[in-house]
Protein backbone atom coordinates (compact mmCIF):
# COMPACT_ATOMS: atom_id res chain seq x y z
CA UNK A 1 0.00 0.00 0.00
CA UNK A 2 1.56 3.39 -1.07
CA UNK A 3 2.24 6.43 1.04
CA UNK A 4 -0.77 8.76 -0.69
CA UNK A 5 -3.26 6.00 -0.06
CA UNK A 6 -2.02 5.20 3.46
CA UNK A 7 -2.45 9.09 3.66
CA UNK A 8 -6.07 9.34 2.81
CA UNK A 9 -7.08 6.30 4.54
CA UNK A 10 -5.53 7.94 7.71
CA UNK A 11 -7.40 10.89 7.38
CA UNK A 12 -10.35 8.92 6.73
CA UNK A 13 -9.71 7.23 10.07
CA UNK A 14 -9.52 10.16 11.99
CA UNK A 15 -12.55 12.01 10.50
CA UNK A 16 -14.84 8.73 10.68
CA UNK A 17 -13.44 9.12 14.98
CA UNK A 18 -14.54 12.74 15.35
CA UNK A 19 -17.30 12.31 13.82
CA UNK A 20 -18.11 9.56 15.66
CA UNK A 21 -17.57 11.27 18.66
CA UNK A 22 -19.70 13.74 17.48
CA UNK A 23 -22.68 11.71 16.64
CA UNK A 24 -22.53 9.94 19.84
CA UNK A 25 -22.46 12.96 22.51
CA UNK A 26 -23.37 15.92 20.27
CA UNK A 27 -26.25 14.77 17.87
CA UNK A 28 -28.76 17.16 19.71
CA UNK A 29 -26.51 20.46 19.83
CA UNK A 30 -28.12 22.92 17.43
CA UNK A 31 -24.69 23.93 16.18
CA UNK A 32 -24.21 20.99 14.37
CA UNK A 33 -28.21 20.90 12.74
CA UNK A 34 -26.23 21.81 9.45
CA UNK A 35 -24.14 18.65 9.72
CA UNK A 36 -26.94 16.18 11.32
CA UNK A 37 -30.31 17.65 10.38
CA UNK A 38 -31.73 16.80 13.75
CA UNK A 39 -34.33 19.32 14.89
CA UNK A 40 -34.42 19.78 19.06
CA UNK A 41 -37.94 18.34 19.04
CA UNK A 42 -36.45 15.01 17.36
CA UNK A 43 -33.23 14.51 19.39
CA UNK A 44 -35.39 12.18 21.40
CA UNK A 45 -36.73 10.15 18.75
CA UNK A 46 -33.14 9.70 16.16
CA UNK A 47 -30.78 9.28 19.65
CA UNK A 48 -30.67 5.49 18.76
CA UNK A 49 -29.83 5.84 15.08
CA UNK A 50 -27.30 9.19 15.96
CA UNK A 51 -25.67 6.49 18.90
CA UNK A 52 -25.47 3.86 16.46
CA UNK A 53 -24.09 5.41 13.20
CA UNK A 54 -21.59 6.97 15.46
CA UNK A 55 -20.34 3.51 16.48
CA UNK A 56 -19.82 2.21 13.07
CA UNK A 57 -17.74 5.13 12.48
CA UNK A 58 -15.65 4.35 14.82
CA UNK A 59 -15.46 0.91 14.21
CA UNK A 60 -14.86 1.89 10.36
CA UNK A 61 -11.90 4.19 11.85
CA UNK A 62 -10.45 1.70 14.29
CA UNK A 63 -10.34 -1.28 11.30
CA UNK A 64 -8.61 1.13 9.19
CA UNK A 65 -6.01 2.23 11.56
CA UNK A 66 -5.90 -1.93 12.41
CA UNK A 67 -5.16 -2.07 8.98
CA UNK A 68 -2.37 0.64 8.50
CA UNK A 69 -1.03 -0.55 11.77
CA UNK A 70 -0.82 -4.69 9.60
CA UNK A 71 0.45 -2.83 6.98
CA UNK A 72 3.14 -0.90 8.26
CA UNK A 73 4.10 -2.68 11.91
CA UNK A 74 3.14 -6.28 11.77
CA UNK A 75 4.26 -7.26 8.47
CA UNK A 76 1.25 -8.73 7.20
CA UNK A 77 0.70 -5.53 4.56
CA UNK A 78 -1.57 -8.24 2.51
CA UNK A 79 -4.42 -8.42 5.45
CA UNK A 80 -3.74 -5.09 6.53
CA UNK A 81 -4.38 -3.86 2.79
CA UNK A 82 -7.67 -5.77 2.36
CA UNK A 83 -9.11 -4.21 5.61
CA UNK A 84 -8.33 -0.76 5.03
CA UNK A 85 -9.29 -1.07 1.23
CA UNK A 86 -12.57 -2.58 2.62
CA UNK A 87 -13.05 0.03 5.08
CA UNK A 88 -12.17 3.13 2.56
CA UNK A 89 -14.42 0.97 -0.60
CA UNK A 90 -17.34 0.95 1.71
CA UNK A 91 -17.55 4.93 3.14
CA UNK A 92 -16.94 5.69 -0.50
CA UNK A 93 -20.08 3.86 -1.21
CA UNK A 94 -21.79 5.03 2.25
CA UNK A 95 -20.77 8.58 1.04
CA UNK A 96 -22.48 8.25 -2.66
CA UNK A 97 -25.45 6.35 -0.49
CA UNK A 98 -25.74 9.35 1.89
CA UNK A 99 -26.14 11.75 -1.08
CA UNK A 100 -28.80 9.88 -2.93
CA UNK A 101 -31.00 9.34 -0.36
CA UNK A 102 -30.78 12.76 1.52
CA UNK A 103 -29.94 15.81 -1.02
CA UNK A 104 -29.63 17.94 1.74
CA UNK A 105 -26.60 16.38 2.92
CA UNK A 106 -24.43 17.14 -0.51
CA UNK A 107 -21.28 18.34 1.57
CA UNK A 108 -21.35 15.79 4.07
CA UNK A 109 -21.52 13.30 1.72
CA UNK A 110 -18.49 14.77 -0.44
CA UNK A 111 -16.86 14.90 3.02
CA UNK A 112 -17.48 11.19 3.73
CA UNK A 113 -16.74 9.70 0.14
CA UNK A 114 -13.13 12.10 -1.31
CA UNK A 115 -11.11 10.59 1.76
CA UNK A 116 -11.32 6.98 1.27
CA UNK A 117 -12.37 7.67 -2.68
CA UNK A 118 -8.80 9.01 -3.27
CA UNK A 119 -7.00 6.35 -1.20
CA UNK A 120 -8.49 3.89 -3.52
CA UNK A 121 -7.60 5.86 -6.22
CA UNK A 122 -4.21 6.35 -5.20
CA UNK A 123 -4.09 2.34 -4.20
CA UNK A 124 -5.13 1.69 -7.76
CA UNK A 125 -2.84 3.91 -9.78
CA UNK A 126 0.25 4.24 -8.02
CA UNK A 127 0.80 0.10 -7.14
Amino acid sequence: MNLLSQIFAGTTALTLFGVGLLEIFRHGDRRFFRIFLIKPDDVPAVRMWAMNIGAYNITFALGIASGLWMVNVSGDATAGSAIVLFCCASQFLLGIWLWITEKRLLISAIGQALGPGLALVFYIFLR
